[in-house]
């Protein structure tokens, strides 16, 4: 895919209309989409879901890809997710840094999410 550095984060959203976020206190923006960088022959799902699991403890299953940003010599690649078992907003630990987040705290702590996948979680996840 080109000498770009590459990063894929997952778009995870789970009932009841929730999105998962991993926390990073005294950073801007406060919170972002759990993802990793791809180790070697590794696809964007399979690194979606292996970075979903190292940083946010949630064990998901990688959909189709969203889109490619490119910003500043860095790929991002979106890939929507959900996760394997069902989920109770309330029961990530605290240390693992991780959350679900309505909508509207999306809107909050990440204002400038990219517009395509904005648009997926206006349409995959109720207000």
């Amino acid at each position: 895919m080109g000498r770009e550095a590459q990063l894929v984060l997952a778009v995870v959203t789970a009932p009841p209309g929730r999105v998962l976020l991993v926390h990073r206190p005294g950073e801007w923006p406060p919170a972002i989409l759990p993802g990793g960088r791809p180790q070697a022959r590794e696809s964007p799902g399979a690194t979606a879901e292996r970075g979903c699991l190292e940083e946010a403890g949630v064990e998901i299953r990688a959909g189709r890809q969203l889109g490619r940003l490119l910003n500043d010599g860095i790929a991002t690649i979106y890939v929507a997710a959900r996760p394997v078992h069902e989920v109770d907003p309330e029961e990530i630990p605290i240390s693992v840094r991780a959350g679900w987040y309505t909508l509207d705290q999306v809107d909050l702590v990440i204002p400038d999410l990219w517009a395509p996948v904005r648009h997926h979680l206006s349409k995959t996840i109720r207000r």
